[in-house]
């Protein structure tokens, strides 16, 4: 079953630069790649819609909802 919907211009952008960073065949394996990662963040996420990414000592706190 085909979707499709409006992208802006800004959107359009970003999903063109992250397609070329994972070498991905098209715009659409980018978006199934960042529902894939939207899924399983939401298995983790705090009370106040948050979580925390770890990149060696440093923690980032980021709040989705």
């Amino acid at each position: 079953m085909a979707s499709s919907f409006n992208i802006d211009s800004k959107l359009d952008s970003t999903l063109e630069d992250l397609k070329k960073h994972y070498g991905a065949s098209s715009k659409a394996e980018v978006l199934r790649k960042a529902v894939a990662l939207l899924n399983i963040v939401s298995r983790y996420e705090g009370a106040d819609g948050s979580v925390t990414l770890r990149q060696g000592n440093n923690d980032t706190k980021i709040v989705l909802r």
